[in-house]
């Protein structure tokens, strides 16, 4: 046991030595004010369609208003959706530009941080069709392997338009290049309603199906002949040629980081295969773990790593434990006990994983769909034995020039995917809506969960008690913020627990608008009943009853601050500075102003913050820290 501690120990420290390796040797120099008109020339490497919009990211050689130094990042920029644009395309643009943001308000998602690690430094749009495009049609040379893999990428994807339409197209694109732009975004709430949104992350279930598939084929194939498969290893043979369907496969995925989880683990086991090992084990997991976390250190925070191991790694303790009986001697039953078998695996593993994932999902977008492990009973049957297949033959004779039989013949098995995420989705009782959750509590959940799974022994779980006890008890103490205020100066939104009703700003995006409701557990639906939005300026609140009543003042600039803050205990001014020192001599107990949100970023307020007694108050500067991608007030953190 203490050699293990010992481990965990040595683990956590490698894991902080290459988390600060990453991030020194990140993009340096990277914006850090807002460039309003620029001119931009650089080099296309990546291209995504975006609805109406195409997204595509710059090398750049100059940024006119940057300084001279040398640009080691790269630009993401939207292009109006029609714009002829291809990669290795160079191309002068006006355009403007905006630093990395951080989270709108403590607690929120930081995007800024992937963007940072992906190289990353800036993102804008361009101004109409203000840019030009310098092409040589004779001589297209592609510069690195990934702007090659791009071009594939590109080719598939008009491959997949020209013989594919509607919502089946965008499903397409998303399972086998991973390109999810083209998916409507009705139809991207419905899979994540029913269960289904992992079918668009192309991760462990997507690689494992289309290796399966060609290690079948390839061996089946071989098989059949007598004179290979008597004299040579055709099992080595096929498992080699599924090794390079899922690196290709990884490279039109985009890379992302389920598909390096996937492509990391299902190489362990085809390696396993070679040298004639065991291949299905934890240490399996452990090992693509510390591969994608050498690569990409940041994975760790973000749903879609903690999401896709929680998952593997209970399945692989399931039936490499307990449930091995059902692996062993399949073949030998009779074909409808294969078929109840195949059909209680499915559902004990969409219990399981319901299960784990749950508190991720949870904490992450305030939802659990409940009916998923149904939805899943038809949908993975369907992508395992009519979609993937034909994925495989669709890219087998795209070179050739004939995918379009076996894209016609896929089409029915994506409307099967989209009518069962439709008709689950309406279901709206299946879709349990969480809030709340202590994020020191889930982790101390996980890490129960995790010690219980690596070692299986119910004596060895007892340490585990402690700590199931430590979760529910930060859990049952926790207080999530009533107030937010967006470090914008715009948005802003405050919760009456009492009413269970969330007001909000009359400028708040739908996007801004959608995190907000799922942090308050309130359904999209009730967004007409529970969401009121304030149209005036002044804005005047009291939430809360009794003695517990808060008078609330939210406003763009207040004519009269001396009055408001004698006569509010929350005072709010967006976009002027506040007399502090006047104010809080007149009774206001917590203000916030243009100084605070300019040079802290948004805040997150407690209204009556047990601990203190009194409102309390929270800042992105305080929360997030001081990283090199997070800016605020014109300052990077470091």
């Amino acid at each position: 046991m203490a050699a293990f501690a010992f481990q965990l120990l040595a683990s956590l420290m490698a894991g902080i030595v290459v988390g600060a390796i990453h991030t020194e040797f990140g993009p340096k120099n990277i914006p850090t004010k807002t460039l309003y008109s620029t001119e931009i020339n650089g080099t296309i490497i990546a291209l995504e369609p975006r609805g109406k919009r195409i997204r595509a990211t710059l090398r750049p050689n100059t940024i006119i208003g940057l300084p001279d130094d040398p640009i080691d990042w790269n630009v993401r920029l939207s292009f109006l959706g029609d714009s002829d644009l291809a990669i290795g395309d160079r191309v002068a643009v006006k355009a403007r530009l905006f630093p990395l943001k951080p989270p709108s308000v403590p607690g929120d998602p930081d995007f800024a941080r992937n963007l940072y690690f992906s190289g990353i430094g800036a993102t804008g749009f361009v101004f109409g069709r203000q840019f030009d495009v310098y092409r040589d049609n004779n001589n297209q040379y592609i510069s690195s392997v990934w702007q090659f893999i791009e071009v594939l990428r590109q080719s598939v994807s008009a491959t997949i338009s020209n013989h594919i339409s509607g919502p089946e197209a965008g499903i397409a694109k998303a399972l086998i290049i991973g390109e999810r732009g083209e998916v409507a975004a009705e139809i991207a709430e419905d899979l994540r309603k029913s269960g289904l949104a992992h079918l668009l992350a192309i991760s462990g279930l997507h690689m494992g199906l289309l290796c399966g598939t060609v290690f079948f084929l390839i061996r089946y194939g071989l098989a059949a002949l007598p004179s290979i498969a008597l004299k040579y290893p055709i099992k080595k043979w096929s498992a080699m040629a599924a090794m390079l369907a899922g690196l290709i496969y990884l490279g039109l995925s985009g890379a992302t980081i389920p598909t390096q989880r996937a492509f990391v683990m299902l190489l362990v086991v085809w390696v396993a295969l070679l040298l004639d090992r065991r291949a299905i084990s934890l240490r399996l997991v452990g090992v693509a773990a510390i591969v994608v976390l050498l690569l990409r250190p940041d994975a760790v925070l973000g749903a879609s790593f903690q999401l896709s191991f929680a998952a593997v790694g209970a399945l692989v303790a399931f039936y490499d434990g307990p449930g091995r009986s059902w692996l062993d001697r399949q073949g030998m039953r009779p074909w409808y006990e294969r078929a109840v078998f195949y059909i209680g695996g499915l559902l004990i593993t969409g219990l399981i994983v319901t299960a784990v994932t749950a508190p991720i999902i949870g904490y992450h977008f305030g939802r659990i769909s409940m009916l998923g492990i149904i939805a899943n009973l038809v949908a993975i049957p369907v992508m395992a034995f009519w979609v993937m297949p034909l994925i495989v033959a669709s890219l087998a004779l795209m070179p050739l020039g004939l995918a379009g039989l076996s894209l016609a013949a896929m089409t029915p098995g994506l409307t099967v995917l989209l009518k069962t995420a439709s008709l689950i989705a309406d279901q709206d009782w299946g879709l349990w809506y969480v809030s709340g959750l202590d994020g020191v509590a889930v982790a101390c959940l996980l890490g129960a969960i995790a010690w219980c799974l690596i070692w299986r022994d119910r004596w060895v779980m007892l340490p585990m008690v402690p700590v199931l006890i430590v979760a529910i008890f930060i859990q049952v103490n926790h207080q999530d913020a009533d107030m937010l205020v967006a470090g914008d100066r715009e948005s802003w939104a405050v919760f009456d627990d009492q009413s269970g009703t969330l007001h909000v700003s009359s400028g708040l995006s739908s996007f801004q608008k959608s995190i907000w409701m799922s942090r308050f557990g309130i359904r999209p639906e009730d967004m007409d009943r529970r969401v009121l939005t304030c149209r005036n300026d002044p804005c005047l609140l009291n939430v809360g009853q009794g003695d517990d009543e808060k008078k609330i003042v939210i406003a763009s600039q207040l004519d009269n601050p001396f009055y408001a803050c004698r006569n509010a205990d929350i005072v709010t001014s967006l976009q002027a500075d506040l007399p502090t020192t006047l104010c809080k001599k007149s009774g206001a107990q917590v203000m916030v102003d243009d100084d605070v949100l300019w040079w802290q970023g948004g805040v997150a307020l407690r209204l009556h913050d047990v601990a203190e007694g009194k409102p309390s108050l929270q800042t992105v500067r305080s929360d997030a820290g001081a990283w090199p991608w997070i800016i605020i007030g014109g300052k990077a953190g470091r």
